[in-house]
């Protein structure tokens, strides 16, 4: 347990270095207006409602809470399997390269990290 909790840490933090890195920030992007349906690319996350979102909480709750889901960043194990893993970022309104990340494991938000939010 120790170290799937290691694991989904150190990936979130990769991903989170990636997406700094990269220079990722379309703040200018207005959100869709079909949530489930939207990718990280199209779907912008504020700060309020990252602070909104507690860990525990199911995937559908964050998709409802953002308005859409984010970009798959990583996955790990089968889906629909114990243990299914996977890494959803967005890009975020904020400084240049807001972006927020949120882990899942089992269909519940394990980890969540953000940079620059406003």
């Amino acid at each position: 347990m120790k170290r799937t909790i290691r694991g989904i840490l150190l990936g979130t933090a990769i991903a989170t270095g990636l997406i700094i890195a990269s220079g990722c920030s379309d703040t200018e992007k207005t959100q869709s207006t079909l949530p489930h349906e939207a990718t990280g690319k199209s779907v912008i996350i504020t700060k309020a409602e990252f602070d909104k979102i507690q860990n525990g909480m199911t995937s559908k709750q964050v998709f409802d809470i953002v308005g859409g889901k984010g970009e798959v960043m990583s996955e790990a194990g089968e889906k629909d399997k114990p243990g299914y893993t996977i890494l959803y970022t967005y890009n975020g309104k904020g400084s240049t390269g807001a972006n927020a990340n949120f882990t899942f494991q089992d269909g519940k938000l394990m980890a969540k990290a953000q940079f620059g939010l406003k």
